[in-house]
């Protein structure tokens, strides 16, 4: 048997087993190589007529591990690391969910992406953290489903609370140090709130604040990390985001919740600390930065940004 007809049964074999590979090139360069799984051509539209060679242009989520996988490729040694297990919004059924994978090998450098079912998500869910945020959209036993929510969400707002807050914090930090890729924090504080609860009543105020939580949820990237802080404060993780593009996410955000609507009150507004860690802090050190550049926000007019 020749060396083609073995290289072809090699590609049909990626695309029977939903398999797709991107060759790199040079940097952040990419060459699709084989036959195109079913979902590989339904998620990321085909470029001039054959498979995309640049699939993270439609999902965020291979944006990210692209950066991962450009830093471990540029060491030059053979190996390999995976990006996890994600779902693309509305695109995927609920029993499927994509995986990809980078490469080395003897020069030769691949970007893997794998569609992977039910039976393989059942245990790779389970041991993932709460950062993935894919354990609460899994059906599992009502008791266990209810401890986890309760103990990792804010039961108003239904996004993180504090404690859940700090221990995906910490496991952030730690991942930053090691792919050495940026990491930034917003601290926001609803301005105000008090008057708010006072004029218009608490149960108007908990409309605010969940409103306040809906937005960031659906303003931020998936894998940003959003929770409840305490009280009318909220904060905001932003992986792999410079100071330079976390100030201009939070001023999105600012501007948009100023654009708000709330029954029966007039549009609230926030103000915010915005910092990036710097190596070696402790997440003590780095959220205090972000809590000084908020207050730097509520005694410079309210419903501004301040960088730390």
């Amino acid at each position: 048997m020749t060396r083609k007809n073995n290289n072809d049964i090699a590609l049909l074999l990626l695309e029977s087993l939903d398999i797709a590979a991107l060759r790199r090139t040079g940097p952040r360069q990419y060459k699709f190589f084989g036959n195109a799984p079913k979902f590989y051509r339904e998620l990321f539209p085909a470029e001039d007529g054959g498979p995309s060679s640049e699939p993270w242009h439609t999902s965020p989520m291979l944006e990210f591990f692209l950066d991962d996988a450009e830093r471990f490729f540029k060491k030059g040694k053979d190996g390999s690391i995976s990006s996890g297990v994600w779902q693309e919004d509305g695109k995927v059924e609920h029993d499927a969910a994509l995986a990809a994978l980078a490469v080395a090998f003897e020069g030769v450098q691949i970007i893997v992406v794998r569609m992977l079912y039910d039976d393989y998500i059942e245990k790779s869910r389970i041991l993932r953290k709460a950062r993935e945020q894919l354990i609460e959209r899994r059906s599992m036993a009502q008791s266990l489903k209810t401890f986890k929510t309760r103990a990792r969400i804010d039961d108003l707002t239904k996004v993180y609370n504090r404690a859940t807050f700090n221990e995906l914090l910490g496991s952030e930090i730690r991942r930053s140090q090691a792919l050495d890729y940026p990491l930034s924090i917003l601290f926001l504080d609803i301005d105000n709130f008090k008057k708010i609860n006072d004029t218009f009543g608490h149960p108007v105020g908990d409309v605010v604040l969940r409103n306040l939580a809906s937005l960031l949820v659906k303003t931020l990237r998936r894998n940003d990390i959003v929770a409840r802080y305490g009280g009318e404060e909220f904060v905001v993780l932003l992986p792999h985001e410079p100071p330079e593009r976390a100030y201009t996410i939070g001023e999105k955000v600012r501007q948009r919740v100023a654009a708000m609507t709330h029954p029966g009150m007039p549009p609230a507004t926030v103000s915010m600390g915005c910092t990036t860690y710097i190596a070696p802090e402790t997440a003590d050190n780095f959220i205090q930065r972000a809590d000084l550049a908020l207050y730097d926000a509520k005694g410079n007019g309210k419903n501004i940004v301040r960088v730390r």
